[in-house]
């Protein structure tokens, strides 16, 4: 997910899958996939016309090979499974939903249905991006979606270390008001020990 469009109009924001950089191109009167290709042209972007990318910065096209994504790699510097993981831990207080690798259409059925889990066991959700790699946009629409299951129960998902781009993506569509970031697991798991007790032992019970 490396473009993104301008709401009420054909312009699009642009995500660089090298270093992450992002820019604001105009649309020149295009509403269809074409104005992805338009726009990242116009100022010296590189990609395809698709919306999902990949696309470079005017920086990053000068580089022989595709930089590797920090956030995209494990402890020991190898790139993370080009297939996303999901596993669900269901502790006292959250739920805690551990992502590594690739989210794509793929995996998004398995990590929709693991969430389905985690928001019917516990009303706070903590979902671990950690170890996650690229995030598109059928692996994002989970997320959503179970954001809103869960402050529809009086809880919330709560994302913690998800990658630069995913970052940059959520805010860029609004939607780090209701998904809220932070910077690690514990982090996460502190915010959502921060309910008034009595709420948390009804969610215990």
């Amino acid at each position: 997910m490396t473009a993104l469009s301008v709401a009420g109009g054909a312009g699009v924001h642009l995500i660089c899958d090298d270093c992450g950089l992002m820019a604001a191109a105009g649309g020149c009167g295009l509403q269809d996939t074409n104005v992805v290709y338009v726009a990242a042209s116009a100022i010296g972007w590189t990609g395809p016309a698709f919306a999902r990318g990949p696309h470079r910065c005017p920086s990053c096209a000068t580089v022989p090979s595709p930089r590797r994504h920090p956030e995209s790699a494990t402890a020991g510097g190898e790139s993370a499974a080009a297939d996303g993981e999901v596993s669900l831990e269901v502790r006292a207080s959250v739920a805690l939903v551990r992502v590594s690798g690739n989210l794509g259409e793929e995996t998004a059925a398995h990590l929709q249905a693991v969430l389905e889990r985690a928001v019917a066991a516990r009303r706070a959700v903590v979902v671990d991006l950690t170890m996650a790699g690229r995030v598109d946009q059928a692996g994002l629409r989970p997320l959503v979606r179970a954001g809103s299951a869960a402050r529809h129960r009086g809880g919330e998902v709560l994302l913690a270390a998800p990658p630069r781009l995913l970052r940059g993506a959520l805010r860029l569509m609004g939607l780090h008001r209701s998904l809220r970031v932070f910077g690690s697991v514990q982090q996460a798991i502190t915010a959502a020990g921060a309910w008034p007790v009595a709420q948390r032992r009804r969610d215990i019970a």
